[in-house]
């Protein structure tokens, strides 16, 4: 048998159809297919994938993030059934920032790393001055823990920053999908410069992939890639993530589900990274998972 090949997943949805049964009929969409834990890993050790470090993200759809929990206690049971399968692998997870629902009590279990606010295609002028900052957002803030970090996920680079700017600087702050959806806006969109000088001052700010969401093609992913390098430095980079279930269009409105699946998504990142290893001479390995022990340690 030929030997597997060790991944990280720095950001995946893991959700059953009992999840779903709480939302059903109140999307304006349909509904996703489940996606539980145990067939994602199933998958990828079938394909010769080893997954060792999986970080499972709160889902927009879902109104808290029990299902993260639910994970947790799902690979407890496969690893005291199968260790030899699935003994290797370490979840962490990352709950719905919501002052109200991440309590102490949540935020102090052992496997979460962190707390994720959802905007999606919110607009900039949307976002009040004071809308991530008042007291109960300031409680919160004040209730992560050194290593916990805040996740942070519009699709618009202004949007992104109007909320980093709200956040203390002392905490330690993700932002999704490379800080912006929008490539045809390119890596000189003002928004998208003042992004990345922001974290660049702050010096506790990291970017995560899988950079799909940016643009489907690796190229041009890396170019945003690049100028995150060279804005921020490759040790605020972890490119290696499927973003699995891979939901949504693109902004052509091609599925997103119709091009990947985690091993593509794998293949996606490889050559994102490959690009721009090519362009600066760092290692893929690092642009693909140098971080990745800052993140989820």
């Amino acid at each position: 048998m030929l030997p597997s090949t060790k991944r990280i997943d720095s950001h995946v949805h893991f959700y059953t159809a009992q999840d779903l049964h709480r939302v059903a009929g109140s999307l304006p969409y349909t509904l996703p297919e489940p996606y539980p834990l145990t067939a994602y890993l199933d998958a990828l050790i079938d394909a010769g994938i080893a997954p060792t470090l999986i970080n499972n993200v709160h889902l927009s759809i879902l109104p808290d993030s029990e299902n993260v929990f639910a994970s947790f206690e799902e690979l407890k049971n496969l690893q005291a059934t199968n260790p030899l399968r699935y003994g290797g692998v370490k979840l962490v997870g990352t709950i719905k920032a919501e002052p109200a629902y991440a309590t102490s009590q949540r935020l102090a279990h052992p496997q979460v790393m962190g707390a994720r606010i959802v905007l999606h295609d919110a607009r900039p002028e949307t976002v009040s001055d004071t809308q991530f900052s008042d007291g109960q957002w300031s409680a919160f803030y004040a209730r992560l823990l050194p290593h916990q970090h805040l996740h942070i996920y519009a699709k618009e680079a202004e949007t992104n920053l109007r909320v980093l700017r709200q956040i203390p600087r002392d905490v330690r702050v993700i932002i999704d999908h490379l800080g912006t959806c929008h490539p045809e806006r390119d890596i000189t969109e003002p928004a998208y410069i003042a992004l990345l000088t922001e974290a660049r001052e702050r010096g506790n700010v990291w970017f995560k992939g899988p950079g799909y969401r940016t643009s489907v093609h690796p190229e041009e992913t890396a170019r945003f890639v690049m100028q995150i390098v060279c804005a921020v430095g490759a040790d605020k980079l972890l490119l290696e993530a499927t973003d699995a279930p891979h939901v949504g269009t693109d902004n052509q409105g091609a599925p997103y589900a119709g091009r990947f699946d985690p091993s593509n998504a794998f293949n996606f990142v490889d050559a994102v990274a490959q690009h721009v290893s090519k362009e600066t001479r760092i290692p893929v390995d690092q642009l693909l998972r140098g971080a990745a022990g800052q993140l989820a340690s």
